[in-house]
């Protein structure tokens, strides 16, 4: 979910195109949202579909499409990374395709009381469900170090040393003003034309607060487990860190595995689970990023579950 003041599905066409729809198939969308690429998928085929979101308010929102596509559209509140009990709840036991679009949406950023923005003064919160803990609860309750390397690791800020002792002289910080202050205190203030000083901070918070990148990983492990032959995954990425897990992810199922290791017994190779589909990452086209600026950062990644032909353990007479 792109971080767009306005809501524009990203790479929508391309995903759709890819997903290789079939009127008899059974998809998942991982993150429904405001229902963009939902309302397309259920559009551009007669198939059955389970989104799933665990902002509450994304699941409200969607009573308009269930109204519309009635039997076929199932929405699930939960975490993606739970799509094998979802599915087993639902009496599915494969799906045909899944697209993922990670990242913050365009409602909860745009939500002053969501408390995800510098662009307001609002509590500090950036929880996209019913996370018991706060961004203000990890501000005021880690110690610094830890702030250091989550804001390094996190949102690749240079100055996370500097930035994470100043947020501890800082404390207690419930207010995302009083964030963004703390870190212009270290990187200056805004400059027009320039990204915010502040972007990497508050993304690195929210990713840790959400448990995002872990949850990403999950969400493609169950994927591959649970999808048919020649079904397909779809993964929008809007920074480094997302992408990185998902070509990893990619790479590692799509290629022979083997002990590298000389020194202990050599196993088997395995075989591939996947077919690379787009060789490299598809990202938007000018007209795309002239008409969504933001869109600019993004990557889709497809993959295929290879079909492997079972031949029988006999002879034929």
């Amino acid at each position: 979910m792109s971080d767009c003041s306005k809501h524009i599905p990203v790479l929508l066409h391309e995903t759709i195109k890819y997903l290789n729809l079939s009127d008899t198939g059974v998809y998942v969308d991982a993150t429904l949202g405001m229902g963009g690429y939902t309302s397309e998928i259920l559009k551009h085929s007669n198939c059955r579909l389970i989104s799933i979101d665990r902002d509450p308010e994304a699941i409200s929102n969607s009573h308009s499409l269930k109204r519309k596509f009635g039997v076929r559209f199932t929405v699930v509140n939960d975490l993606f990374s739970n799509l094998e009990k979802i599915l087993r709840n639902l009496n599915i036991d494969k799906i045909n395709g899944i697209a993922f679009d990670f990242g913050v949406s365009s409602p909860q950023i745009d939500n002053p009381n969501r408390g995800f923005s510098f662009r307001f003064d609002s509590p500090l919160d950036m929880r996209m469900g019913r996370n018991v803990h706060s961004a203000s609860d990890f501000i005021n309750n880690n110690d610094r170090k830890t702030i250091e390397n989550i804001l390094k690791n996190f949102g690749e800020e240079k100055k996370a040393r500097q930035i994470s002792k100043a947020i501890v002289s800082s404390r207690p910080i419930t207010t995302t003003r009083k964030l963004a202050n703390v870190i212009y205190s270290v990187l200056g203030g805004p400059k027009r034309n320039q990204i915010d000083p502040a972007t990497r901070t508050f993304q690195a918070i929210r990713i840790a607060v959400n448990n995002e990148l872990e949850e990403i990983q999950l969400g493609l492990n169950a994927s591959l487990k649970l999808l048919a032959p020649r079904g397909r995954i779809t993964a929008v990425s809007f920074h480094s860190l997302e992408d990185r897990i998902v070509k990893n992810f990619i790479i590692q199922n799509s290629s022979m595995q083997s002990n590298s290791n000389r020194h202990l017994p050599q196993i088997s190779k395995n075989k591939p689970k996947l077919k690379i589909i787009s060789k490299k990452p598809i990202i938007p086209s000018e007209n795309e990023i002239d008409a969504n600026p933001r869109s600019s950062s993004a990557k889709l990644r497809v993959a295929e579950k290879i079909e492997y032909n079972i031949k029988p353990s006999y002879e034929a007479a």
